[in-house]
């Protein structure tokens, strides 16, 4: 399990390297977002159409004259050209595309969008710029639903659906790293799907406006006006057509040359320059030098949290660089502000930005089993996302821990820790509890946050006898690693607090206020006092016990107390089984 060795690192002159600094994320963003304003504000357009040709002309008046007007064009289309050259710079940079669905969608999305208005904005932008025609809406929906109908409307069609959905994709991207976007997800479901709906029925009543308008008076439909002197409609369409001609061919010899280099990077980096990165288990990845850390992690199809789909908005892909963190490239700004907000150690780096150079060895400190999204969905919390409730609280300790530092490697230690840190979270959340807190190897928990169950106080002792259960499975487990079996003490009280949701710089969890927690974290420290493995309230006892099952209470004075408490002891396993009824007594069976 220790890390391997270290290769040399190369020696680099220096350079000032846009793409670490977050520029390049940031310029890709607002292009984004201006050309997300611009076809929200066309699709808008269209819908007028629902109630006629003229609705949609007035309408452009309003929504589209400012994007016409020198300074609007010139944004537009530097935003346009940029954000392109951003994607195609984006797909260049991914080392593989074993990447999530959602992400694959976008990209490709993306780079589809400039093939399929080159034909129709590159079109017009052309004839309006060197022939100065005067392409209206009548024009533009007689050429693509009476002209030619059988290639214009197919692409048409297919533009706004591909430019919408990979706006959208983007959106969410951004939004759902926000702390009211649960909330607003159903509204903005909404709107999203209106839109798009509503424009396309717009431009299908116009369309079939125009092609009965074209039938009944062909004379209504006004002609190409040429503006320059000596060319002909003909020759000027003929024109314009060789241009979009020459323009899809030039971008898709651009394509095909990012492929190609791609593939041959791809054939140099591994034939030539590889790094070797080290994961929890022993596994070891070997991919080429420019990979991240995230993108090594999809490529060895490792489960790897990323919340914001490795764009550096979060922090849920962060990793411990546990060895070989001397001599990696430094945080740049952005991450270094994001790791700075949720107080990171210098040895956790966000798995998406770091790019080793030499081998390294991490651990993942975020689960990858549920997305923050998924872990605090339906929690039925009102306005605000707090509320009182009475709660159970679980808090779980290991005894002694410093000692599986001694005569053992810092990674073989870390090795232990997090198998009892899983096994713990685990029994934890499949008896419906939301880990909280993990401090070192102190784990607190909480049951009952969602208010909906009122049998939350049985769970949390069902939880306790499961973690009972998996630290004895990992004992034996491990039994040839260690000198002596894994000691932990188990704490765990009811009472009231308040819960809500936290979403700080891509955290993800359930806190709660109050004293509970306090107790139960005292309540475990009494149990190097009774020399037993947990000790849990009467009140939290009784709530699961009762009559013969009830065990004998001990007057307990927890530090900061000043009445004592009375608790319950359980220094085996099976006098917790008895006291929560998974152990059936005489009186049960007559019963």
């Amino acid at each position: 399990m220790s890390c391997p060795a270290r290769r040399p690192v190369p020696k680099r002159g220096c350079r000032v390297n846009l793409f670490r600094r977050g520029g390049v994320r940031t310029l890709r963003f607002w292009t984004g977002q201006v050309l997300f304003a611009y076809a929200t504000c066309h699709l808008l357009n269209h819908a007028f159409g629902i109630r006629s040709i003229d609705a949609m002309k007035t309408a452009g008046a309003i929504l589209l004259t400012p994007w016409q007007s020198t300074p609007g064009a010139t944004l537009l289309y530097t935003a346009l050209l940029v954000h392109a050259g951003l994607g195609l710079h984006s797909f260049w940079r991914r080392r593989h595309l074993r990447i999530p669905a959602v992400e694959i969608a976008q990209l490709f999305l993306g780079l589809a969008v400039p093939l399929l208005l080159i034909a129709h904005a590159g079109a017009i932008r052309y004839a309006e710029v060197v022939y100065r025609m005067d392409v209206g809406f009548d024009r533009v929906l007689y050429q693509l639903w009476v002209a030619v109908p059988t290639t214009g409307l197919p692409r048409q069609f297919l533009l706004m659906l591909v430019v919408w959905i990979h706006g959208c994709i983007g959106m969410r991207a951004w939004l759902r790293t926000k702390p009211w976007y649960g909330r607003a997800v159903p509204a903005l479901t909404s709107m999203a799907t209106l839109v798009i709906v509503l424009s396309l029925l717009g431009f299908i009543n116009a369309g079939l406006d125009m092609r009965a308008l074209a039938e009944v008076h062909p004379a209504a439909i006004p002609p190409y006006q040429v503006g320059v002197a000596g060319a002909t409609t003909d020759e000027a369409l003929a024109a314009v057509n060789r241009f979009t001609d020459g323009l899809t061919v030039a971008y898709l010899l651009l394509l095909g040359g990012v492929i190609a280099a791609r593939a041959a990077r791809e054939w140099h980096a591994a034939r030539f320059r590889s790094i070797r990165l080290t994961y929890p288990g022993g596994r070891v990845v070997t991919v080429p030098i420019g990979f991240s850390v995230l993108e090594a992690s999809r490529w060895a199809s490792i489960p790897h949290a990323s919340v914001c789909g490795g764009r550096g908005r979060c922090s849920t892909c962060r990793v411990d660089v546990v060895a070989g963190q001397e001599g990696l490239p430094p945080p740049a700004p952005e991450e270094r502000r994001l790791l700075d907000r949720i107080g990171a150690p210098e040895s956790v780096r966000l798995a998406c930005q770091l790019r080793p150079d030499h081998d390294i060895a991490v651990v993942p400190l975020v689960s990858a089993e549920a997305s923050p999204r998924e872990q605090v969905r339906d929690l039925g919390l009102p306005a605000g996302g707090r509320r009182e409730a009475q709660v159970a609280a679980l808090f779980v300790d290991l005894r002694q821990s410093t000692r599986l530092s001694d005569d053992r490697l810092p990674y073989d230690a870390l090795f232990i820790v997090e198998r009892y840190i899983n096994t713990v979270s685990a029994a934890i959340r499949d008896w419906n509890g939301e880990v909280t807190n993990v401090a070192g190897d102190g784990i607190m928990s909480v049951f009952g946050a969602r208010g909906s169950d009122p049998r939350f106080a049985r769970d949390a002792f069902r939880a306790a006898h499961a973690i009972w259960e998996g630290m004895d499975a990992l004992n034996r487990e491990l039994e040839r690693e260690l000198s002596e079996p894994l000691r932990f003490g188990i704490g765990l009280h009811v009472g009231p607090a308040v819960v809500g949701l936290r979403w700080d710089g891509g955290m993800d969890g359930m806190p709660f206020l109050g004293d509970t927690g306090n107790v139960a974290a005292r309540l475990e420290a009494q149990t190097k006092q009774f020399d037993c493995v947990m000790v849990a309230s009467r009140d939290a006892v009784r709530m699961v016990a009762g009559g013969p099952r009830l065990p004998e209470f001990a007057t307990v004075m927890l530090p900061g107390k000043q009445e004592p408490i009375l608790a319950a002891r359980f220094a085996a396993r099976d006098e917790l089984e008895f006291t929560i009824g998974l152990v059936q007594t005489e009186a049960d069976t007559r019963a």
